[in-house]
């Protein structure tokens, strides 16, 4: 894979007409919990995590590291999404029946 070099993170919010890309931060703990306990979420990830399991592994300022940002609408989180780099060869977490009903 090509290395694009250092990029500073976090970076400044983006924010766009409705939404607000940002760093997660301890009031995202609880969304960050429910969305990865969520059995509808899950079947996008691998399946639901047991919210007991969650709520002693996730940390008290959750999703800190590069690539990850918080979806915020009206000050609250909504989703996250990330941004990872992969070598052609490695597509990542593609599921081809993702999308059939």
């Amino acid at each position: 894979m090509t290395e694009h070099g250092p990029a500073a993170w976090p970076p400044a919010p983006i924010k766009t007409e409705r939404l607000v890309l940002r760093e997660a931060d301890a009031r995202d703990r609880a969304a960050f919990i429910e969305l990865f306990a969520s059995p509808e979420v899950g079947t996008y990830v691998g399946g639901p995590r047991p919210r007991d399991e969650l709520e002693r592994a996730v940390p008290e300022v959750p999703g800190r590291r590069p690539g990850l940002f918080v979806i915020d609408l009206d000050g609250a989180m909504i989703g996250m999404i990330t941004l990872d780099r992969r070598d052609a060869e490695r597509p990542g977490h593609v599921r081809p029946d993702a999308g059939e009903a």
